[in-house]
């Protein structure tokens, strides 16, 4: 069977110079066909890798995007929340998650008990104080 037969083989011309040649791999080994070895025949074009450290640099290229704008400021604001619960006390004036405002009576361990009007008091999860009440917010603050 010829190259120009064979089921696997492609011909094109382009511009009237020789043709273009894709061909299987078991051609190259040597079974017993006509058809041309690559090493012999300028044809048979053959698929070529691309830079071999292009992954491995876009790799690191996606780390460090995701370092600098996701983990970095993430682990920053994890570390000042903690700081802030760490060093609540009694009589701080605080705001809940869920926007409750309050005074701290008391703080058992990760239990915090507000006092939000004359008679009434609710206990609160620690983690559940978004920030302090005298603190200004963030999002209220005028751009300049």
């Amino acid at each position: 069977m010829t190259s120009a037969t064979h089921p696997w083989s492609l011909l094109l011309q382009e511009n009237g110079s020789s043709p273009i040649q894709f061909a299987p791999a078991e051609s190259a080994a040597g079974n017993g066909t006509t058809e041309q070895n690559s090493a012999t025949d300028p044809g048979v074009v053959e698929p070529s890798g691309g830079n071999p450290y292009s992954f491995w640099l876009m790799l690191l290229l996606l780390f460090g995007f995701m370092w600098f704008f996701v983990i970095r400021p993430e682990s920053k604001r994890r570390k000042t929340q903690q700081s802030f619960h760490s060093s609540l006390k009694k009589g701080d004036e605080v705001v809940t998650v869920g926007g409750m405002h309050g005074s701290i009576v008391s703080i058992d361990g990760n239990e915090i008990t507000l006092k939000v009007a004359d008679a009434l008091r609710l206990k609160f999860d620690r983690n559940s104080i978004a920030r302090s009440a005298s603190a200004p917010q963030e999002a209220a603050r005028p751009a300049k």
